[in-house]
């Protein structure tokens, strides 16, 4: 029955976010990025590969409207993908997808305190191949000053993982995000990121993190914002499965993941 309710709830979010479809956009912005990632040995969420390494071609939109704003993001992996005992496989590609549209109650006329640029409801959807997620909740814009984005989303989760026996799972996630563009000198900075804390099928803490630091290389060329290249860290801390067969004993695993990046952003267009 939580489960269906949770279900209902989902799809009741996701209904008012898309219901003033007719809404014109104000902002959009989508770029791709290219990444080289080292030390890959998640088991949980299967980037787990000979070597560590693994490539991923990433292709983000976000976007604003009337009355809210949508964010998603297709990641696209290459490697030498391992089992959860760190087996080979023949796998050598994988496909993740997540998207956050928002419904700001603040723009219907609801009141909101003065540390608060937006909030209302916030809806997400994450797939991939043995996995699905289905959130909703409410999310927060915040003025914090020097931050060019700062944000808060608080959800029920009810998730969906084929490696853990097929399991579902029915709870809670905090997902602070952030952007900060900074200078040293003549050189233009963005600091941005994200953490998702949650439970998992353990009901075990759950933390994933990745914080980007990149430099504005365009500048150098007359095209501020075009390109910009740095590095971005993959961290993983979560409750491994215990499977014994398998040689996984249930322990506690952080995974850190350096990645170089490079990320071009040519489409970014305003509305008046």
């Amino acid at each position: 029955m939580t489960k269906r309710i949770a279900r209902l709830v989902t799809a009741l979010s996701l209904a008012a976010l898309l219901a003033p479809v007719a809404a014109r956009a104000e902002f959009g912005t989508t770029n791709f990025q290219l990444l080289q990632g080292f030390n890959f040995n998640d088991n949980q969420l299967g980037y787990n590969t000979a070597g560590g390494g693994m490539t991923t071609l990433t292709i983000n939109h976000f976007s604003t409207w009337s009355y809210g704003d949508n964010f998603a993001f297709v990641d696209m992996y290459r490697g030498k993908f391992l089992d959860l005992a760190d087996g080979p496989t023949g796998n050598r590609a994988l496909v993740y997808t997540e998207w956050h549209p928002r419904l700001f109650l603040n723009k219907l006329g609801a009141p909101t305190p003065s540390f608060v640029k937006n909030w209302g409801l916030a809806g997400e959807l994450n797939y991939s191949n043995g996995f699905y997620a289905l959130l909703a909740g409410v999310g927060f814009d915040l003025a914090i000053p020097g931050f060019q984005v700062a944000g808060l989303n608080l959800y029920y989760r009810d998730a969906f993982v084929a490696a853990a026996s097929a399991q579902y799972t029915s709870t809670w996630q905090i997902s602070p995000f952030w952007d900060v563009p900074f200078k040293t000198g003549p050189l233009s900075w963005d600091f941005s990121g994200f953490v998702d804390i949650t439970t998992d099928h353990d009901k075990k803490i759950d933390v994933m993190a990745q914080p980007e630091l990149l430099l504005d290389v365009g500048t150098f060329a007359g095209a501020p914002g075009k390109i910009q290249v740095g590095v971005e860290w993959y961290v993983h801390s979560y409750q491994n499965f215990d499977i014994a067969p398998l040689g996984l004993n249930g322990g506690r695993k952080t995974v850190s993941a350096p990645q170089l990046m490079v990320q071009w952003t040519p489409f970014t267009q305003f509305v008046p």
